[in-house]
């Protein structure tokens, strides 16, 4: 289909565009799919190549497209949909029929800076073990995570297959995480967090911040950066009667 140029503002023209590639998007192709290149596009819509490059930045800010350094665009996967609640990422993607993996960047033993040791309820300089780690879901990178568990009560955790600390925590430590307290934020990913989960500099993130029970012993304390493009949070609004009798009345536990 051709976009005829006349006295229009171009802004109608990228408006045009827009649409066109969309249409494609839902209709044609496939997550993965790689779009065609800007010279491809240029001619067959007949517009100028500045036009072309605005519309796909546009598809790429709604999340339908995305860029990837040296290769070209691509059509994205649907989103995963996160409710606010107390289950791993590996049994959410399960849930949603993704493969899930993870995959350990980085394990070692610190002390505990100041923001960690209150959040752990430890003394500052205490040992904690810090990891990093990588999630993907049928091989899309969708989170860079980094927590710490203090060493006291995790003993020989480094010794472990890491992929899987929950399951660490109840099978070899005795110690079921039984609720947590979480807040969501955004922020644009640094160098680091782009490298890490294939993005531009820049790219929105969503931020979780973690601090996770064991009955009243603090566990966990994890930041976790999502890609905004694959993943988005969920969460049901009750009146805050029935709010406090559900919270009374069951406390969910945490997957593996």
């Amino acid at each position: 289909m051709e976009v005829v140029d006349d006295d229009r503002v171009i802004t109608t023209k990228r408006a045009q565009v827009r649409q066109i590639l969309e249409r494609r998007i839902r209709e044609e192709l496939h997550a993965g799919d790689a779009l065609e290149s800007e010279r491809e596009l240029v001619g067959q819509l007949g517009v100028s190549r500045v036009t072309i490059r605005q519309a796909i930045a546009d598809l790429v800010e709604a999340g339908l497209l995305e860029k990837t350094q040296g290769k070209g665009t691509f059509v994205t996967g649907p989103r995963i949909n996160s409710r606010l609640h107390l289950m791993s990422f590996s049994r959410e993607m399960r849930a949603r029929g993704l493969k899930p993996r993870t995959q350990v960047l980085s394990a070692a033993e610190e002390p505990a800076s100041e923001e960690v040791a209150e959040r752990l309820r430890i003394a500052p300089g205490d040992q904690v073990v810090r990891l990093e780690r990588l999630r993907t879901a049928d091989g899309t990178p969708m989170a860079h995570e980094v927590g710490w568990y203090p060493s006291a009560l995790f003993p020989g955790l480094l010794q472990h297959n890491l992929a899987a600390v929950y399951d660490l925590m109840v099978e070899r430590y005795g110690l079921d995480a039984t609720h947590g307290e979480q807040s969501v934020s955004a922020e644009a990913a640094d160098m680091d967090s782009a490298r890490i989960l294939g993005i531009a500099r820049r790219a929105p993130l969503l931020v979780q911040e973690r601090l996770t029970f064991a009955d009243q012993t603090p566990v966990e304390f994890s930041l976790s950066r999502y890609r905004a493009d694959r993943y988005r949070i969920h969460s049901t609004l009750l009146p805050r009667a029935q709010a406090r009798a559900e919270d009374a009345a069951e406390h969910p536990t945490m997957g593996s």
